[in-house]
C-alpha cells in the first residue's frame, strides 16, 4: 500500500475519524514515515480529546486548556475553506456551536450581548400592534449620520424594521430581516475602534445563535434562532459582500 497520495484534507479527516479503512491505513503508513507530521496529528488528537471532555465538565478550565482551545479555533479558521461542503464540516460546526461559547466567553466582544438583546426587542416590536415598524433603510443617510456601513443583503432578504440604539462607542444600527426562507434574523452594527478585519465567529446565546466579525472599524453581528453553523455560513457570505 502506498501513502504517497495522502493529502492534507485526508489527514484532517483522519483526525475527525471520517476516513474509510483503506485510506485510514494509508494515512497511518504516511505518519509512520513522517515523525513531524505524526507529532502534529497526535497534538490535534490530544486537543480534541481534552476539549471533548471539557465540554461535559462544569468545572472552570485552566489557562492551559483555554490556550489550547484558542489554538484549535485558529486552526479551524485557517482550514475553513477546505472544510466547506466536505469532510470535517461537522467538526467545525461543533466547535463553533459548543466549544467557543463554553471556553472563550471572555473573548466575545461586549456588543454581541447588545446585538442579541436588540434582536429580541425587535421580535417584541414586531408582535406589538402599537409599535410601528420602519422598513425604510437609506444606507447613505445612515453612513453620514453614524459612520456605519452595512453589507449588501443577499437576494430575497427583506428588511422589516430599522432602529438606532445608543452604545458606548456611539450609535448602533439594528436591522430586522426576513430571509428568502421566511426566517427572521437581525443585523447589528456599531463602531468597534478596530481597523483589522476578522472572520465571522458563531456562538450560541440561549435560543439564539450569533455570528460576529469586524470590518473597516465596524463590528457586525448576525442574530437568529438558527443553528450556529447556519448563522455562521450566512455571516460568511455577508462578510464578503460589498458595503452599501
Amino acid at each position: 500500500m502506498t501513502s504517497d497520495a495522502v493529502s492534507e484534507l485526508e489527514i484532517h479527516a483522519y483526525i475527525d475519524d471520517e476516513l474509510e479503512p483503506v485510506r485510514r491505513m494509508a494515512v497511518e503508513e504516511y505518519l509512520a514515515r513522517d515523525g513531524a507530521a505524526a507529532a502534529r496529528v497526535m497534538a490535534d488528537l490530544r486537543l480534541r480529546s481534552a476539549l471533548g471532555l471539557a465540554l461535559h465538565d462544569d468545572r472552570p478550565l485552566g489557562p492551559t486548556m483555554v490556550t489550547s482551545a484558542e489554538r484549535l479555533r485558529q486552526r479551524i479558521a485557517r482550514r475553513r475553506w477546505r472544510w466547506r461542503g466536505v469532510v470535517g464540516l461537522a467538526s467545525a460546526a461543533a466547535v463553533a456551536a459548543f466549544l467557543i461559547p463554553s471556553v472563550l466567553q471572555d473573548d466575545v466582544p461586549a456588543y454581541v450581548g447588545d446585538a442579541v438583546m436588540s434582536h429580541r426587542i425587535g421580535l417584541m416590536r414586531a408582535a406589538m400592534p402599537s409599535q410601528v415598524e420602519n422598513a425604510h433603510f437609506d444606507a447613505h443617510e445612515v453612513m453620514r449620520s453614524t459612520n456605519i456601513r452595512m453589507p449588501v443583503l443577499p437576494d430575497g432578504w427583506q428588511i422589516t424594521d430599522v432602529q438606532l440604539f445608543p452604545a458606548d462607542s456611539g450609535p448602533a444600527l439594528q436591522i430586522m430581516i426576513r430571509t428568502d426562507a421566511a426566517r427572521v434574523v437581525s443585523m447589528f452594527a456599531q463602531r468597534s475602534g478596530r481597523d483589522e478585519a476578522t472572520e465571522p465567529v458563531a456562538i450560541q446565546r440561549g435560543d439564539d445563535a450569533v455570528a460576529y466579525w469586524n470590518r473597516d472599524g465596524v463590528g457586525y453581528a448576525l442574530v437568529g434562532a438558527e443553528p450556529a453553523a447556519e448563522i455562521d455560513r450566512a455571516a460568511d457570505d455577508l462578510a464578503d459582500n460589498i458595503l452599501a
